[in-house]
């Protein structure tokens, strides 16, 4: 079997202002790519790409960089493909974080297709669902925070992480009101998205150790290394973080061995695909560290980041991102939790998507 070519689309997702509504710098675009990996025997890998502000220009670096060392190559040979990017992207000048692993998920895709399995068990399954928690975007007030949690602790699901504005004072109020209206059964987590100084996290850490909070993602700048060592070494609360680090698994082996993070995320989109997120789950696995999977913003990718998180045993949650329904476009059948707030593995072949092809045709913007 060999790949004929990777058929690149952009499509406009029409909730772009409910998607970007909630992130700090306001609303804008927010394109889907979309990969289609052919073969000469007819099967087909599928992912979505990120394509934030302009997909157009994430397009056109796989199509000029990744396509061409794709094309009559055998697409079951996963790791030399994985490998033979990784190597040409420091001669190219770097790809930015978002553009390899998408394509490594189709290959994916299109392997388990061809032996029949669902992805999680041609990964080596190692359990069929998993808890999930409701992560928030930026809302307005403490009040909303508290409101939405509420709701999403009826609808089944039993954590919830809130991504809140970066200033301590107000930061803390909220994290005091949810666990004041929520109780102590709910589990909480925080990620301000590196909005944070030093002392400042250090400061609201330990407030966050008295609420029994379940982890502090992400307070400092994703470069902040010695920070984030300080952090670690002072704080009880587990702190959790590189999700955006460039470098991916390289990367990531600085931090553990330096024992600056206490809790890796990763995720197939901005770490290298499914290849580069297996690797980084067993070298946590290696340092008796749990690897949770973060949201990549689309729906396709994350069926294939849950595939992967039922696949490893070094993941405790599933990170579902609310409203969901912005983040659920182009597919028929998204991720849905269950009465007791699991999630469940696609059982079809492959990623086991129902993509909406008349839905993603209806909103394209080009083809590269």
């Amino acid at each position: 079997m060999r790949i004929t070519d990777i058929a690149i689309s952009v499509v406009a997702n029409p909730h772009s202002a409910m998607v970007t509504a909630g992130v700090k710098g306001g609303k804008a675009s927010h394109d889907v790519v979309f990969l289609q990996i052919k073969t000469d025997e007819g099967l087909e890998g599928h992912a979505f790409a990120w394509g934030g502000r302009s997909g157009q220009a994430t397009a056109h670096l796989i199509a000029s960089i990744i396509r061409p060392l794709m094309i009559d190559q055998d697409p079951l040979d996963r790791e030399l493909l994985w490998q033979r990017v990784r190597k040409m992207d420091r001669w190219w000048g770097f790809l930015p974080i978002y553009a390899h692993g998408p394509v490594d998920v189709a290959l994916w895709d299109l392997g388990a297709k061809a032996a029949g399995l669902p992805l999680y068990r041609f990964l080596g399954a190692y359990r069929t669902k998993l808890p999930a928690y409701a992560s928030s975007l930026i809302l307005p007030t403490v009040d909303a925070f508290v409101q939405q949690a509420q709701e999403y602790r009826t609808r089944g699901y039993r954590a919830y992480k809130i991504h809140p504005w970066g200033d301590p004072m107000r930061d803390i109020e909220a994290y005091r009101a949810l666990r004041s209206e929520l109780g102590s059964e709910m589990v909480l987590m925080t990620d301000p998205v590196a909005g944070y100084s030093q002392q400042q996290a250090l400061r609201i850490g330990r407030e966050l150790e008295r609420l029994d909070y379940r982890w502090f993602e992400e307070p400092l700048s994703d470069y902040d290394l010695y920070g984030y060592q300080e952090l670690c070494r002072s704080l009880d609360i587990p702190v959790a973080g590189v999700e955006s680090t460039p470098g991916g698994l390289f990367a990531t082996t600085q931090y553990l061995t330096q024992r600056a993070i206490d809790i890796v995320r990763s995720d197939v989109s901005w770490k290298g695909g499914v290849t580069g997120l297996m690797k980084t789950a067993a070298l946590c696995e290696a340092f008796g560290v749990n690897c949770e999977v973060h949201t990549t913003t689309n729906a396709l990718l994350d069926m294939a980041n849950l595939h992967v998180s039922c696949a490893i045993s070094n993941c405790e949650y599933f990170e579902v991102l609310i409203p969901q329904e912005p983040f659920c476009f182009g597919v028929r059948n998204p991720i849905t939790i269950d009465q007791d707030g699991y999630v469940h593995a696609p059982e079809g072949n492959g990623i086991g998507a129902d993509i909406d092809f008349d839905l993603l045709d209806n909103h394209l913007i080009c083809k590269v």
